[in-house]
């Protein structure tokens, strides 16, 4: 509710000057608008890709607890089962096709480790370094780790690919291996994916 009170005021005093100083040229006022919704969208922005405070990211989820695109991400981080499975029914009715339903289902089969059910539909994400990252996650949960290990360092995106590593290490029983590469991971991302990846670590590895 403030996000609209703010924008409204701000619309008004925008609008009240552009009167004010007669600046009716079409680009100045589409140059305001934008202008306008940079300033109520930064912060959120901010916060969701390039925050690294957990507590603050924390408090902005349950803040949007009832946005499923953002209380799903607090679901998974805290592994609730129920709210992961409710949250992903909801935002598969909203998006029903397409590379983000594919990657909503891949997500909750893996949560589940429905390994079946991940792999129907991996196939469908277009975004190649998530389709790598999730077909390296499903060979590793089939017992296919030299597999698992090769996919993954096709990866350049340092936190999916330390992440992924750190995943291979624990499986091959080197924990000192697997906590220096989760490190790394958690270390390179920013906004929502550090919540999930510190939620993850201190709960897999106590970091």
């Amino acid at each position: 509710m403030m996000r609209y009170i703010t924008a409204f005021f701000i619309s008004l005093v925008a609008f009240f000057v552009l009167g004010y100083f007669n600046l009716n040229n079409i680009f100045t006022i589409v140059f305001v608008v934008l202008l306008i919704l940079v300033i109520l969208l930064a912060p959120m922005l901010y916060t969701t890709l390039w925050q690294t405070d957990v507590d603050k990211l924390e408090r902005f989820l349950l803040k949007n607890k009832k946005d499923p695109n953002f209380y799903i991400i607090y679901a998974l981080a805290n592994k609730l089962d129920d709210k992961v499975e409710d949250l992903t029914e909801t935002l598969l009715h909203k998006y029903k096709q397409g590379s983000r339903h594919a990657s909503y289902r891949v997500v909750r089969a893996l949560y589940f480790e429905n390994l079946q059910e991940a792999k129907e539909h991996v196939t469908h994400i277009n975004h190649s370094e998530y389709s790598l990252y999730y077909q390296s996650s499903i060979l590793m949960e089939e017992g296919d780790l030299d597999k698992a290990e090769a996919l993954a360092e096709q990866i350049k995106t340092r936190w999916k690919k330390y992440a992924l590593l750190a995943e291979l290490e624990r499986k091959r029983d080197n924990i000192e291996s697997a906590k220096n590469h989760a490190l790394q991971a958690r270390t390179s991302s920013r906004g929502l994916q550090r919540y999930v990846l510190h939620k993850t670590y201190e709960r897999d590895f106590g970091l």
